[in-house]
């Protein structure tokens, strides 16, 4: 079936010029264009070196603080401690300038000396004032900008203590590897050159943050060490004083012990938090009967490109997957698109009935001379109308929503990111997708300062905004020919009220915006004069840090308050050819795969890349990567739970989350390359980690395995604890929720609730 498909492509292809320049112009995606550092910058870092090799102490320091102070944001390549091929690592070039100026303590002692004739006495007063008043903006100012002064081992050690007493020891960690890097695997270019902190006192911080961070059997490694290097050192750790052996061996076998962190069972975004691998508290049994069901707008793929051909993974291009429900508390938050309109509906958690719903129109009435008839807002509800208007598409519509603090925000409008050209030249900003926020305590009612539209036809929002309370983020997208611009905005909330006149179809209420900062430029699929781009990229959010995955060659860290890039990662990109579905290329269904952030690792799953790989999350630095088309199919990255990995696709995969390994799979024969028919047992939807097991839903039935594998004398083999038939209780596998005792069931036409 799939071939016969394959074959009437490529009759499609020799009759569609569009369709054949899409395959021609895709065949290869090559690296993402990031901002470096100029000729002029790089011709200082030059002069530098030569000042130096001529021992001019001070022209040398100087022109490495002139490319600090004029160039600071602009990026550095820097060198990977695992070098991969296709992986590149970035950083700002301010920073990189600390690094340069550490390096003199082994490089040439004199030029830091006099460096540090220079930042002592303003290093040293940031310092004390930034500890007396626990001002951690005075002492993260110590380090980024006086790094190699006498001051920043200090200050990094503060900083690590403050980040642990708010419970984040993956930031306590990232700042004490810094100052000692032979303790904890570190470059040493990256590290603090000469402090003269006692190594014990820093060792015993690095098992403290261990522990608090549940990373128990690295501790134990760190506490073996320490036994033997400094076995009678002491000092406070963990606001008791004795030895630090003594101490920590008491508070690790406590931990053994610790109950997990109470958590809400709320599921208030995609995934369940900003981290994107929430594992829900219990289990669900559910009950024969759904508590209740909702229509959803069915939505199909026939003319989407990237699916020409092929078995969408772990989906139905008749009927998708596109719908991914919140919960807060007793209400359920569902975005859809019927009617000519976007609507978010809320329905009640236990009994289905339907609270509010507020919808908006999805394009603009008809325009003399460009619209032939009047869009229809008669038709039926169960019909998804998102690509009626698209000839051709890459990428298909996904329905997200994110709560926090009784305020929801969605992505409503058009889900096109990348239009055609035709398109592009008619837009208006009514035409465009738009940001919008709810009041949860009104109903729905409209947050002041909202809708946010896009600034022009060539700018468009991404996937849903996630926030902290007080700033709004969103990726965007910027098309410029035949590549995109990616960047990472932030808005202020409340966003400023702007007077608006709605019968105005072009008018750009466009917020208060805090900052915007470019991540990256590359060719894409989504790019085409002749067709339109549908995508909804997704951030992750941890202690102050934005991630994230472009799918367009790379992997950011940016600093949520600032737009400060920390980090930015390439990775190898992988060829698409849409003339031959046999040829693999399953990880282009990718298209809600945030990185999962867990513990001090990012897990990323791009759709451009035929690797999965973890990264350092402080510093880029590559932690593992699978084997180029290894769990290529693996669309949906579940969570960690174990020290395991759990993704899945059209197959289940358990993956050990600190090494990379591939540890088991379901069904057991997987994919081995291009060609590979998929299992008879196929994933459908996106699963759930929830209690001990994983929710792995097919069409059928919910298998429900154990959460780690059992380590045989055969090799690790995946426990099946039961299986849910769905059939008999009427109802396909879809997305799954588990929330207040209830299972959700998001199908491609149906939201179903089962109880317990």
């Amino acid at each position: 079936m799939i071939r016969a498909a394959a074959s009437l492509l490529v009759l499609m292809l020799a009759a569609s010029p569009a369709l054949a320049q899409f395959a021609e112009r895709t065949s290869a995606l090559p690296p993402a264009d990031v901002d470096q550092l100029d000729s002029a910058g790089a011709a200082h870092l030059e002069s530098a070196r030569r000042f130096l090799t001529e021992e001019q102490w001070e022209e040398a320091v100087e022109s490495i603080r002139r490319v600090q102070e004029a160039d600071g944001s602009k990026l550095v390549k820097v060198e990977m401690a695992r070098p991969l091929p296709g992986f590149e690592r970035f950083v700002p070039a301010g920073e990189y300038c600390q690094w340069r100026l550490a390096a003199l303590a082994k490089e040439a002692p004199l030029a830091l000396a006099h460096y540090r004739r220079l930042v002592d006495s303003l290093a040293e007063q940031w310092y004390r004032e930034g500890t007396a008043n626990r001002d951690e903006r005075l002492l993260t100012r110590v380090v980024e900008q006086t790094f190699a002064s006498r001051w920043g081992d200090d200050a990094l050690l503060r900083l690590g203590d403050l980040a642990l007493e708010r419970g984040q020891p993956a930031v306590a960690r990232a700042a004490w590897r810094r100052i000692k890097p032979e303790l904890a695997g570190i470059s040493p270019t990256e590290a603090y050159p000469d402090s003269d902190l006692a190594a014990a006192d820093v060792r015993a911080r690095l098992i403290l943050a261990s522990i608090m961070e549940g990373s128990l059997q690295r501790a134990r490694g760190e506490l073996e060490t320490l036994q033997r290097e400094a076995p009678t050192a002491e000092g406070t750790i963990g606001g008791q004083q004795g030895h630090y052996t003594t101490l920590l061996s008491t508070m690790l076998e406590q931990a053994e012990n610790w109950p997990a962190a109470a958590q809400s069972q709320d599921w208030p975004t995609w995934a369940g938090n900003v981290q994107r691998g929430k594992v829900a508290s219990s289990d669900v049994d559910i009950a024969g009967r759904p508590l209740w069901t909702f229509a959803l707008p069915k939505l199909h793929s026939d003319r989407e490109l990237v699916g020409a051909g092929r078995l969408r993974v772990a989906e139905d291009g008749k009927a998708l997957l596109s719908y991914h429900p919140v919960v807060v508390g007793d209400t359920v938050l569902v975005r859809c698109d019927a009617r000519q309109k976007s609507f978010v509906v809320a329905l009640n958690l236990k009994t289905g009935q339907e609270l509010w719903r507020v919808d908006c129109r999805r394009v603009v009435r008809q325009r003399p001379g460009i619209d032939n008839e009047e869009p229809a807002e008669d038709g039926p509800f169960e019909l998804s109308d998102a690509h009626a208007d698209l000839a051709r598409h890459v990428g298909v519509a996904r329905y997200t929503a994110s709560v926090v603090g009784g305020r929801a925000f969605v992505r409503m409008g058009s889900p096109i990111t990348s239009p055609a050209q035709l398109r592009k030249s008619r837009w208006l900003a009514k035409d465009q997708g738009f940001l919008l926020g709810l009041d949860l305590q009104t109903q729905g009612k409209p947050l002041e300062g909202f809708p946010i539209r896009p600034e022009a036809s060539n700018w468009s929002f991404e996937g849903t905004p996630i926030s902290d309370g007080s700033l709004l983020y969103v990726a965007m997208r910027r098309t410029d020919g035949a590549r995109s611009q990616l960047y990472l905005a932030a808005f202020e909330l409340p966003t400023t009220a702007a007077a608006v006149d709605d019968e105005d179809d072009d008018a750009r209420p466009t917020g208060r915006q805090k900052w915007r900062t470019r991540i990256c430029s590359a060719a894409t699929l989504l790019d085409s004069d002749n067709s339109d781009g549908l995508s909804h990229l997704l951030l992750s959010f941890r202690d102050g840090e934005l991630f994230f995955n472009t799918n367009a060659g790379v992997v950011a860290a940016v600093h949520a308050a600032s737009g400060q890039v920390r980090w930015l990662v390439k990775y190898p990109r992988t060829a698409f050819t849409s003339s031959d579905p046999d040829r693999g290329g399953q990880q282009f269904f990718r298209d809600l795969n945030p990185c999962l952030v867990w513990k001090d690792l990012l897990i990323v799953a791009p759709s451009d890349s035929d690797r999965i790989f973890g990264l350092e999350a402080s510093t880029g630095q590559v932690a593992w990567a699978l084997p180029p088309g290894v769990a290529a199919d693996a669309v949906h990255l579940l969570g960690v739970a174990q020290d395991t990995l759990v993704a899945s696709g059209d197959w289940l995969y358990w993956i050990d989350a600190r090494t990379g390994r591939l540890l088991a799979q379901f069904p057991q024969a997987g994919p081995t390359g291009a060609g590979q028919a998929a299992p008879s047992q196929r994933g459908f939807g996106r699963g759930v980690l929830a209690g001990d097991h994983v929710y792995f839903p097919t069409r059928e039935s919910i298998l429900v395995f154990d959460q780690r594998p059992a380590k045989t004398d055969f090799g690790w083999q995946p426990r099946l604890a039961r299986e849910i038939q769905l059939v008999p209780r009427g109802v396909t596998g879809g997305n799954l929720v588990i929330s207040g005792g209830v299972m959700l069931i998001a199908t491609g036409d149906r939201l179903v609730a089962f109880g317990e």
